[in-house]
């Protein structure tokens, strides 16, 4: 076929005849579905990538108070544990789940007596100076803290252990018997004998190394800014390059310290701090009331603590009686005390140890998404509590409504005074049971006390008739010095003045059992016997709260049992992420 250029026909490029109209028209559906088709691809390509932790950054702590002793066997504030915490190492650690993992050690043996326990160390170990950390440290460290001329708080952990060392990587403990748990013991930091062996015991408290400190741990005390006055306004750390676990991503840490809570508190809400610890159910209501802060900034969780009702039947002849104890917890308000005093942030117990310890998973981990306040189900019933004093011979009196019983020694009523401390969520509490049991048909007077006093003119010479107070189950639910009938009197911790012997032989067995299946089934029947007999009244065990930035990645807790033990796995926080392909982080890792 031939086709003329003069004559008319449909031209093979159709669109050199359009109008610059239709131009338009076509240029701009061009652009549509060029910037639709890039944007699909963007999306796609995203969505497909991963974030990966990138070193850099930093992260600034609120503290409260100015730490004093920078010193793992002389800190006593929480400002002192946060800041040792970051500098220093133990042979042990927890990991991000609370199981105990070496450190400085690269393992460890036991020998089959339960007694003796070797330390291999790793290889190249060095403090944040430079000089390299060795089993020579170790043993300094431990003797120092077992000289009770040094008053260590921690002196108790290392009465009648020795330690030795066959090798510059290798350390020996013994301990006098069986205790199972003494890991716990080892994750005290370590101290460099270069610099603290030539201080007589002494000359301790007034080192300047107490407040510029020199440890082995994440992160090394860089610079310390003080006011005018010199009083230190914060600290800043840098990461170290040498730690064990691994090098730290986040580049710096920055700790402000501020005079009380509040101060702390309005620091996070200016944006001027990163994070907050311990704040309570009540601060944290305040701020989601303000829009200052969101659920997914409050991590939370559980304390290795149980809080509850202890009875002396030695200053309240009351609570002899196992009807008075078992109608008292029947009305106790469980439910209402975690919804309205502690927000939600906390769980009902029935035992003097939390479901999940007993059960050995403490290996809890609280994301932003666990976040929100728990429900609680647990209500008092009077009716049932009625039922129990009155099957028992005990009557209400005409006119009060209180309930007495008849005896050969003439009319007993239930009456008692329930001492607490000065802290807001357990004055309140106590106001809460002393209400429940007036309904039920009781007398009950509020004490509440400073805690200095509490301690000192209260709980050590056992001059209360009923305590709500709490006890720690750690880690390693060691629960001798507050269950043991031979702990009852002061410096011991039996506030319930519990005395059963087989009890005490079950507390016995589990500090010496190393079978961790074996010392769960002990515990569960420790548990049964307390329940049997009514003992205590156990009301909840509270969340650690602890307010953190979205900006910082991978802020895994476990179960704690003191503020500074979230700070186990800080070398895995990050703040700057980078965006690769999933199989470039398999690599990677």
């Amino acid at each position: 076929m031939h086709l003329d250029s003069d004559s008319p026909h449909t031209p093979l490029f159709p669109l050199t005849g359009m109008s610059p109209f239709e131009w338009l028209v076509v240029g701009i559906l061009g652009l549509t579905i060029f910037v639709s088709g890039t944007s699909l691809l963007y999306t796609n390509n995203k969505n497909l990538l991963v974030h990966v932790p990138r070193a850099g950054g930093t992260h600034t702590e609120a503290l409260v108070g100015t730490p004093r002793f920078i010193n793992p066997l002389l800190s006593v504030s929480e400002a002192d544990k946060d800041m040792s915490s970051l500098v220093y190492a133990g042979l042990m650690t927890h990991d991000r789940y609370g199981a105990l993992v070496p450190e400085l050690a690269s393992g460890y043996t036991l020998s089959e007596d339960g007694r003796t326990y070797t330390f291999t160390l790793r290889d190249g170990l060095t403090f944040h100076d430079g000089t390299p950390l060795t089993a020579t440290d170790i043993i300094f460290t431990v003797q120092t803290a077992a000289n009770p001329e040094i008053r260590s708080p921690y002196m108790v952990h290392w009465e009648g252990v020795t330690v030795s060392a066959s090798d510059s990587r290798t350390v020996v403990f013994t301990l006098p018997e069986p205790y199972t748990p003494f890991l716990e013991n080892t994750t005290l930091g370590i101290l460099p004998q270069h610099i603290w062996g030539n201080l007589a015991p002494d000359e301790f408290p007034f080192s300047q190394f107490n407040i510029t400190p020199i440890g082995a741990g994440a992160y090394a005390v860089s610079d310390v800014v003080r006011d005018a006055s010199g009083i230190p306004e914060r600290y800043e750390l840098i990461r170290f390059e040498a730690y064990t676990l691994g090098v730290p991503y986040i580049e710096q840490i920055v700790c402000k310290l501020y005079r009380s809570s509040e101060d702390a508190l309005a620091a996070f809400a200016q944006r001027e701090v990163d994070a907050i610890p311990s704040v309570s159910p009540a601060q944290v209501q305040t701020l989601l009331d303000a829009n200052i802060i969101t659920h997914d900034e409050v991590l939370r969780t559980p304390q290795l603590r149980t809080y509850g009702v202890f009875f002396n039947q030695n200053k309240q002849p009351v609570f002899l009686h196992n009807e008075v104890r078992r109608a008292l917890e029947v009305s106790t308000p469980k439910a209402p005390i975690i919804q309205e005093v502690l927000g939600g942030y906390g769980a009902h117990i029935d035992s003097p140890i939390p479901p999940f310890a007993l059960t050995g998973n403490t290996s809890l981990e609280s994301t932003a998404s666990t976040s929100a306040p728990t429900q609680s189900s647990d209500t008092p019933d009077f009716t049932q509590a009625r039922s129990i004093l009155e099957q028992a011979g005990w009557k209400r009196r005409e006119g009060d409504g209180v309930y007495v019983l008849s005896t050969k020694a003439g009319e007993e009523e239930l009456r008692f005074t329930l001492s607490t401390v000065n802290v807001p969520e357990l004055s309140e509490t106590a106001q809460r049971l002393a209400d429940a049991w007036d309904e039920l048909g009781a007398i009950v007077e509020v004490k509440v006390y400073e805690s200095t006093d509490l301690t000192q003119s209260v709980i050590r010479p056992r001059k209360y008739e009923a305590l709500l107070f709490g006890t720690v189950v750690g880690h390693e639910l060691d629960l001798y010095a507050f269950w043991h009938s031979s702990q009852r009197n002061d410096p011991g911790l039996n506030i319930a003045q519990y005395a059963d012997i087989e009890s005490d032989g079950i507390l016995e067995r589990a500090r010496t059992e190393s079978n961790s299946d074996a010392r769960t089934s002990l515990f569960a029947s420790f548990t049964d016997r307390i329940a049997e007999q009514h003992a205590a009244i156990f009301l909840y065990t509270p969340d650690f709260l602890y307010l953190v930035r979205a900006t910082t990645h991978q802020v895994g807790l476990h179960p704690l049992n003191t503020p500074e033990e979230r700070f186990d796995s800080i070398h895995t926080w990050y703040i700057e992420v980078e965006h690769v392909w999933p199989f470039v982080r398999e690599w990677l890792h």
